[in-house]
């Protein structure tokens, strides 16, 4: 029989703990191949290549293989491109395939590169099958949709589009397709579907461009599919759903997590993507999710608060007042939330920008912004030339780096890159930076919590809205480039700067830390905690130079400082003549009073101490930002108040 080999490299997270993500795609399209009985009395599936390994190490394992296909996405494609050239090379009658997220709709890569003998469009099961079922019957490729090949006398044909209408697909974690990956030396992380397709046309995202009908996949797979997971202790679960909640059988597959959770113990986490207008379905599940522990936070996502860029874009928001209401209901049951904003979109500028950031500060999203630069995609309508000409789009090239990705694993010498939109007719590349730079250090003061409730304060007691009093520090620092701070932004500035010019990432490793990636505002955060005297200092000198002298100062600062969690520390007991932990709270749940001169007591109790500045920058801030976990005054810890 013919071997044919799957890869769908990804990358590997952690330093002391890996972990890696089962290949799905790779693994769905062999299960789907494995139902035709032509392929199957043909052909032999090997074990799937799912990381980077080094070319070496690939060759140990290829044995005169028929066909290699490759799954391609940006974090692999240069590494796919490198591995299949040599396998041509070494094994010049090998057929090799490219498909997945990176390829786009038409013959293009044909053209540019010999040694690929297919393509594969837009989806991957019916494609593929298509393939190797006509190459063992001697068929017309011609007949098989979404492909494109090169004919008898070398000119590239791609063939017919049609959509994907099917749902009865095999499961691959049914069918065995990651036994043989189970004994590894790896924590996998599973990724399932409940559905497949998006009823929403977003021009970023690639998904909008297929304008496909969301299909159902039977309950009994779904259900067959966690109980894998669970008899195989997965601890983490991505659901790829476009949009969960968006039919209301999730409450059913809702509950059938949880109950497997408190009988088994698995899965400990399941995340998923929740749709965006369902808001009562929404709370429902998500807070049943976030109390039992299955998921840190729920999403109320924006992209922008701008009415051009959604116009622009071909999208819908939730009025600000909606949201308003559903951040005081979640904060009132103690819920996080985090909201999502993409910055780079057609349409904002440097002004509206900051605005839609200190908008969903005023508006009660204080713990959670993520806010993630604008990716052009092969096959989203915003990648397109026409569009990208239409909004005057320009875009940089960078080295792809995933955030908390492994610095060591394995150098296999292929850099990979990414293209990230970083000028637009409404905002040139000099406010990109300042709006990135924005962006970096509200995520990492504001998010994180280290100068969180000096801006509350400042904004209710000293009347200075959130966008004044950030712009205003970071103006200070960048007068101030001696002091801690102004080095520490002219550094991230610097890194900004990177990235527009295709010099690196939006990560960067941390002396003193495990060796992962860290993002910009994480970076900011971990530095300020690491000299936070240094840090309070400069604080304290803006803040008399913007307010003026104020007794104020000291005993905010102190409590600021003292509600950050601490290394080695099981209790903290904190005392104030003033009551601050009463005032925040009432801002956070939208009902906002006067400070009071009122002697306190906060006892807090951590049940997960971390010994270690390492270990809290991996435990606290990479797994726990979500859950507010830099903050002891949040809901994850145990806080006892009481008048002296």
């Amino acid at each position: 029989m013919k071997s044919i080999y799957f890869f769908q490299a990804n990358d590997v997270y952690g330093d002391v703990h890996k972990s890696v993500y089962f290949p799905y795609a790779a693994g769905c399209i062999q299960a789907f191949c494995m139902q035709d009985p032509i392929i199957t009395s043909s052909y032999r599936f090997e074990k799937i290549f799912y990381t980077r390994e080094p070319l070496e190490s690939v060759f140990r394992r290829l044995k005169d293989p028929f066909m290699v296909l490759f799954s391609c996405s940006v974090w692999n494609i240069e590494y796919n491109k490198t591995v299949a050239a040599a396998i041509k090379k070494v094994y010049p009658k090998c057929f090799i395939t490219f498909g997945g997220h990176s390829i786009s709709s038409d013959g293009a890569m044909l053209e540019q590169y010999a040694y690929i003998d297919f393509l594969t469009h837009r989806f991957g099961e019916e494609p593929t099958a298509g393939i190797l079922s006509q190459l063992a019957s001697g068929g017309q490729l011609s007949e098989v949709p979404n492909i494109s090949f090169r004919n008898g006398q070398g000119a590239v044909i791609t063939t017919r589009y049609e959509a994907q209408a099917g749902t009865d697909y095999p499961s691959p974690y049914l069918l065995g397709v990651f036994d043989d990956l189970l004994d590894d030396p790896y924590s996998f992380s599973g990724l399932m579907e409940t559905n497949r397709g998006c009823p929403n046309s977003c021009s970023f995202c690639d998904w909008g461009s297929l304008k496909s009908k969301v299909r159902l996949f039977s309950m009994e797979r779904v259900k067959a599919e966690i109980d894998w997971f669970v008899s195989h202790k997965i601890e983490f679960i991505f659901c790829a759903d476009a949009n969960f909640c968006l039919f209301k059988r999730d409450a059913e597959i809702a509950d059938y997590i949880v109950s497997c959770k408190e009988k088994y113990g698995y899965p400990k986490i399941f995340r998923v993507c929740f749709t965006k207008n369902r808001l009562d379905f929404v709370f429902e599940i998500g807070s049943k999710f976030v109390q039992h522990g299955l998921e840190k936070a729920q999403t109320l996502s924006f992209q922008s608060l701008n009415d051009q860029v959604l116009e622009n874009i071909g999208r819908k928001n939730i009025p600000i007042s909606l949201f308003r209401d559903l951040m005081e209901k979640y904060n009132r049951q103690n819920i996080t939330t985090f909201t999502e904003l993409i910055l780079g979109l057609p349409g904002e500028t440097y002004d509206s920008f900051c605005q839609g950031v200190c908008s969903l500060l005023e508006n009660g999203q204080h713990f959670a912004i993520n806010i993630y630069p604008c990716e052009l995609l092969p096959n989203a309508e915003m990648g397109q030339l026409w569009y990208r000409e239409k909004f005057n789009i320009r875009s940089s090239r960078i080295p792809f780096r995933m955030i908390h990705s492994d610095v060591c694993q394995k150098d296999t010498g292929i850099t990979e890159y990414v293209e990230f939109v970083t000028s637009t007719y409404s905002m040139d590349s000099r406010d990109w930076i300042r709006s990135l730079l924005f962006a970096s250090v509200i995520q990492g003061l504001h998010n994180l919590g280290i100068l969180r409730a000096v801006a509350v304060y400042c904004r209710y007691e000293c009347r200075c809205d959130y966008q004044r009093f950030y712009q205003s520090f970071v103006s200070y620092a960048f007068n101030e480039t001696t002091h801690f701070i102004g080095k520490l932004l002219l550094r991230i500035q610097a890194l900004c700067n990177g990235v527009l010019l295709g010099q690196n990432s939006f990560v960067a490793p941390l002396d003193g830390t495990d060796h992962v990636y860290w993002g910009f505002d994480e970076l900011i955060f971990l530095e300020s905690y690491r000299s936070a005297s240094l840090f309070f200092a400069d604080v304290k000198s803006w803040l008399e130079n913007t307010f003026g002298a104020n007794e104020i100062w000291d005993p905010l600062l102190d409590y600021q400082f003292a509600i950050i969690k601490k290394i080695n520390r099981s209790e903290v007991i904190i005392r104030s003549d003033y009551d601050f932990y009463t005032f925040f709270t009432r801002v956070f749940l939208n009902a906002p009073q006067p400070l009071e001169k009122k002697e306190i007591r906060l006892r807090i109790r951590d049940d997960h101490p971390v010994s270690s500045f390492s270990q809290l920058a991996r435990e606290t801030v990479w797994y726990g930002r979500n859950r507010r976990e830099t903050d002891y005054t949040s809901t994850h810890y145990v806080v006892e108040y009481s008048e002296l």
